[in-house]
């Protein structure tokens, strides 16, 4: 082709997606086999036999009886456009006429020819039968058909609307958008240090300026600011819901004496799980709430889907024969 290196910097984007981002060798890669020539006499590749029937109108190419079909060509640009993604690039669609010094859609096309020709020559040396090509090949079998069992499955157990507003109106009390507390804090070596801080502090003396002076705690620079924190029950409760709540929590002795507060209010120093003092300042309170269903609606469809999924395989592990051997995972390479 005119333009063959772009085509060669396309196929190595695909390549490089296939093997997974940030991956430049296949886990197996550092084995090898003892791969034998075509027998004598054959030709230089040949198709393998469980050729899959594609329509004349949707066949980009054949290659020896093998038709390369437009799928394909999609499946291609899909594995490009995620690798575009995670390397934060652009994409944009390729055209469909050849182009020079310019990635199109021919250069897909010619990249898989060459992929079914190197399939095919695969084949005409037997290694579809040597033993540890067939366990590589397994594991990615095995791999793509639990993939596709997850699309299955979340297409066919997503919840009606129905089954979501029930669950929600049986579990009403965990919607709840919980109580936050904004805070400052200044951390001090020992207990009298801790004790004469707080003393300068509930005199008058600015909280934020002490914290730059006295404290040896995170947020010294920022006044001992310390930002939002949810209590720890409601942060695990929020991951559960499927949430990524970003507020810190407090040590566990510190808690209910930060959320106590009034607005202002300074804590009496507590001994934290380093050794070290804590004193707090609340900045701002933000109340508990009641979240409406549809705050929730694609939190529980999403917990609902994950459940049934989950039930469906502990089906399918009650109803399996499993063998484990776990005394030979010592002999596993790693």
């Amino acid at each position: 082709m005119s333009h063959g290196w772009v085509r060669i910097r396309w196929v190595a984007a695909v390549l490089l997606v296939s093997a997974g981002a940030g991956c430049e060798r296949w886990p197996w890669e550092s084995k090898s086999e003892a791969i034998s020539p075509p027998p004598a006499g054959s030709p230089p590749s040949a198709a393998p036999s469980n050729q899959i029937a594609v329509p004349l109108q949707e066949r980009v190419a054949v290659v020896n009886q093998a038709p390369i079909s437009t799928t394909d060509v999609e499946l291609s640009l899909a594995e490009v456009k995620r690798f575009m993604e995670a390397t934060q690039q652009t994409w944009k669609p390729l055209p469909a006429e050849e182009l020079p010094n310019q990635l199109d859609l021919h250069d897909v096309m010619d990249g898989l020819i060459e992929a079914e020709l190197k399939a095919q020559d695969a084949h005409a040396r037997g290694m579809d039968r040597q033993p540890l090509i067939q366990r590589r090949f397994r594991y990615l079998e095995r791999s793509f058909y639990a993939q596709e069992w997850e699309r299955w499955q979340r297409e066919h157990a997503t919840p009606t609307d129905a089954e979501i507003q029930q669950f929600y109106e049986q579990n009403k009390a965990g919607f709840v958008d919980p109580e936050r507390v904004r805070t400052r804090q200044i951390v001090t070596q020992t207990v009298n240090e801790a004790e004469a801080v707080r003393t300068k502090a509930v005199q008058g003396s600015d909280f934020a300026q002490l914290a730059r002076d006295f404290s040896i705690g995170a947020g010294k620079a920022e006044g001992g600011e310390i930002g939002w924190h949810l209590r720890a029950v409601d942060k695990e409760r929020l991951r559960l819901m499927g949430a990524s709540p970003t507020e810190e929590v407090f040590f566990p002795q510190l808690e209910p004496i930060a959320f106590a507060l009034e607005k202002h209010q300074i804590s009496q120093p507590v001994k934290g799980p380093d050794g070290r003092y804590y004193i707090v300042e609340l900045e701002e309170r933000n109340p508990a709430r009641q979240q409406a269903e549809l705050e929730v609606h694609d939190s529980v469809k999403e917990l609902l889907t994950a459940q049934k999924i989950q039930q469906e395989l502990e089906r399918l592990r009650s109803k399996a024969k499993i063998e484990p051997f776990p005394e030979h995972l010592s002999s596993v390479q790693q």
